[in-house]
This record gives structure tokens, C-alpha cells and sequence, in this order.
């Protein structure tokens, strides 16, 4: 799915470069949550219900499932567990959008060395 979601290119998403059902497939399967599409006015937004999780990817960010509320700093609450089922956040550093991932563990070859 390169063609249609290219990180090394602006804008990033190319929605005319793949047929529907294969961006609706890839977009299903985004372990990060942040992609979500609509048809005809109605937005899907996964909303599969995990137990709480938190697992660290092979070479790659934090998965957290289940819902779980991250609140930062002065408790900015960054994602709400009933609006919000899973997300990723970053443990390279390199991230552009912090604490989430985007993507740059790839881009500077991040290894954890334990997954």
C-alpha cells in the first residue's frame, strides 16, 4: 500500500492511488488508530474492544490497546479510552508528533535490540 500512504512524501496519503476496499483494508489494520475513513457522511473509527495493553513492537513504538487514558503534563488528557481504543506512542525519540509515533523508527533505523 506504498503507493497510496507514502511517509516520505507530502501530502502522505494518496487516495486516488489504490482501489477502495484495498485503503478501507489497510486502514482497518493501522495499529496506531489515527486512520479512519467515511462513505456517505459516516465515519468508521475502529472501535474493536481490547482487554488494556500496553506491548512494546519489535523495533517500533509502544501498542497501547483497551482503551487506556494517557494524560500528560497539568493532566492534558491526549486520548480518552471511551473515544479513543488504540494508539501508538513513540520510543525512538525521533517522533514529530510526540508522544505518538509517525513513523520515524523506520526513517532512522530504530532498534530496541530486545524484541
Amino acid at each position: 500500500m506504498q503507493s497510496v500512504f507514502n511517509l516520505n512524501a507530502r501530502p502522505w496519503i494518496n487516495p486516488d492511488a489504490a482501489k477502495i476496499e484495498e485503503i478501507i483494508n489497510t486502514i482497518r489494520k493501522c495499529p496506531s488508530g489515527a486512520l479512519s475513513y467515511s462513505i456517505d457522511g459516516i465515519e468508521y473509527i475502529d472501535q474493536n474492544e481490547r482487554k488494556p495493553m500496553v506491548t512494546a513492537s519489535k523495533d517500533g513504538p509502544y501498542l497501547i490497546t483497551g482503551g487506556i487514558d494517557l494524560i500528560g503534563d497539568n493532566n492534558i488528557q491526549f486520548a480518552e479510552g471511551s473515544s479513543i481504543e488504540h494508539y501508538t506512542l513513540c520510543r525512538c525519540g525521533a517522533s514529530n508528533n510526540k508522544p505518538f509515533c509517525d513513523g520515524m523508527h523506520r526513517t532512522i533505523n530504530f532498534k530496541d535490540g530486545k524484541n
